[in-house]
């Protein structure tokens, strides 16, 4: 009979364990420094478009367009925000001017094999960069429903896309 009584007492510090090992684990994910978090919120870009584009989004003068500086303003507008969507999800193919430095040719693939969440990641970090390359984190202006929504839509051809960009961008071309 005095067994019961010890084991129970015994038992009452090992209850707080589990939290302590689970408090342990995610403490330095909660506490990270912002340099360490701006670097996550480009890690999909930097996976899977900086071999074009470079890092820091700052592409190649006459062969793969800068987005740094210019995928915020051109998502601005809803147009905007639907080519960007479009141009990851189905790629875009056409010739394009770029900083006054023309683009014959040029041809995106489509990244549609990534999901939601990795693009809507790739396209937020892209629009908080500003044109020196610097993350100025504006918050998630694209959401995963978002790219699941025109997943889920009609399919265009990356030529279509080059279309929409046309008509997105205006002459202002940024």
């Amino acid at each position: 009979m005095t067994q019961a009584p010890i084991l129970q007492a015994n038992r009452r510090p090992l209850r707080g364990l589990p939290l302590l090992g689970v408090a342990l684990l995610c403490g330095p994910a909660l506490w990270r420094p912002a340099a360490a978090q701006a670097a996550d919120r480009g890690a999909v870009f930097d996976a899977n478009c900086s071999m074009c584009h470079q890092l820091g989004a700052a592409g190649v003068p006459g062969q793969f367009p800068r987005l740094a500086g210019r995928a915020g303003r051109i998502a601005a507008t809803a147009a905007g925000k639907g080519y960007l969507e479009r141009a990851v999800l189905f790629g875009m193919m056409g010739n394009i001017t770029v900083d006054g430095a023309a683009i014959a040719g040029g041809v995106m693939p489509s990244f549609s094999s990534l999901s939601d969440q990795d693009l809507a990641e790739a396209l937020n970090y892209i629009t908080s960069l500003d044109a020196s390359g610097t993350l100025h984190w504006k918050g998630a202006l694209f959401k995963p429903a978002d790219i699941a929504g025109v997943r889920a839509g009609k399919p265009l051809s990356p030529m279509q896309v080059h279309q929409l960009r046309a008509a997105a961008i205006g002459k202002a071309r940024p």
